[in-house]
């Protein structure tokens, strides 16, 4: 039997099926890896264009709202995913200003995107509005501070940098000039072993600390003239003291305190005629309780000295206050020692017979004294033949103190 010759139309139903199928898969492929994406992207910077319309009319003005836009972009994945602030370019024209001196923000990508890439690209502002307030142009004058960074050569440190001029003058609107505190300059001291002399650019500062960057606002002067004396350091120990009378019954048990030395700084002449900071009134009076205090070191050097260091200028003191007990030791006469006594004389303590010694001091330390630890002796180098008075010695220590006096009565007589 002679075979059917195949044609393209057989099975056309099926054929056709077929290709439905794959295009379809194409078009899921395809929108699955390069499918249609929003992102969300803030942080871009508002350009104000045609400001001068509103100067010319002798006014400024200063951005209350809208200095920055955030956008919702859509668009293919492939171009959004990424996308990033520098992509886009937004402008405020401030000729078309609303009654309530508001005008509407516009943004476009910049050439940074191909403009194949950005037709296809949906761009909707989420703030769309930049707000202004109108202002007659004002004044005020601010101090010029000056911030050293980096440290000066080991064993060197740099004193308060001077700015000329100390004072400038900021123009702009109220509102802004309301905020600026401080005109500031930065230097670097690194490595300075020698005064340092500069022109450093000014910034304006607000009470935050933070810098004040408007269009709007000019200085008298963008730069200043700063000399940044450089001094020799010196370690030295600080003592601390105190003053006054604790309430009775109560001891100073330490003396704590943080740091327990410090670097200081000036002329070599200045830094050899002291040795050491001496803090002599940290007062006590009637006090029966631990004291806790800082102290501003500042306060107890000359003009002519300074802290290398101005973040340790803080002292830390802790005064440990205890109660006081009372130990009773009572020694016998013939506990007592003779001494410096002559060869050809009789030595008699004849009255009283015991002596009973009051020490106050920390239980902890005095719990264990003994006779022997007080040592009670007379020196009898001077005294006269007969009935004399003496005053009983004793050994003193810190760690307690023998309340009142004690005396004795010796014979004095001839060897026979």
């Amino acid at each position: 039997m002679k075979e059917k010759k195949k044609n393209i139309f057989d099975n056309i139903g099926l054929k056709l099926l077929a290709l439905l199928i794959a295009f379809l898969m194409w078009f899921v492929v395809m929108n699955y890896e390069d499918g249609v994406v929003t992102k969300t992207i803030s942080g871009i910077p508002v350009e104000m264009i045609n400001g001068d319309s509103i100067i010319a009319n002798g006014n400024l003005y200063n951005v209350t709202d809208g200095e920055s836009v955030e956008i919702i972009v859509r668009g293919p994945r492939s171009i959004v995913e990424n996308l990033e602030a520098n992509d886009f370019v937004a402008t405020a024209d401030l000729s078309h200003l609303s009654v309530t001196n508001s005008t509407t923000i516009d943004v476009i990508t910049n050439s940074n995107i191909p403009n194949s890439s950005a037709k296809k690209l949906t761009i909707t502002p989420v703030n769309q509005y930049v707000t202004l307030s109108i202002e007659e142009e004002s004044e005020k004058s601010i101090p010029v501070r000056v911030i050293t960074t980096g440290d000066a050569k080991e064993g060197y440190a740099a004193g308060n940098p001077v700015p000329t001029p100390n004072m400038v003058t900021v123009t702009g609107p109220e509102s802004v000039l309301a905020n600026i505190v401080e005109a500031r300059a930065v230097i670097d001291v690194s490595g300075a072993e020698k005064d340092i002399v500069e022109i450093v650019n000014l910034g304006c500062i607000d009470g935050y600390g933070s810098a004040v960057q408007k269009d709007n606002i000019s200085l008298s002067a963008s730069t200043v003239s700063v000399n940044v004396p450089i001094y020799q350091t010196k370690t030295v120990n600080i003592n601390v003291n105190t003053a006054g009378k604790l309430k009775d019954g109560y001891g100073i048990k330490a003396i704590n305190y943080e740091p327990s030395s410090i670097v200081i700084a000036g002329t070599p002449e200045d830094l050899e005629s002291i040795d050491s900071i001496d803090i002599n009134d940290v007062i006590v009076t009637d006090a029966d309780t631990n004291i806790e205090k800082n102290i501003d070191l500042t306060n107890y050097l000359s003009n002519d000295i300074f802290l290398a260091d101005e973040s340790v200028s803080d002292l830390a003191v802790n005064v440990e206050i205890e109660a006081m007990k009372e130990l009773d030791i009572t020694v016998a006469k013939n506990k007592i020692r003779i001494i410096g006594g002559n060869p050809d004389y009789n030595y008699d303590i004849v009255s009283p017979d015991n002596i009973k010694v009051k020490l106050n001091g920390f239980e902890e330390d005095i719990s264990g004294l003994s006779i022997d630890d007080i040592n009670p002796r007379i020196n009898v180098k001077d005294l006269n033949i007969g009935e004399n008075e003496m005053t009983v010695d004793f050994d003193t220590k810190d760690i307690y103190e023998i309340k009142d006096s004690y005396s004795v009565k010796v014979e004095v007589s001839k060897v026979e």
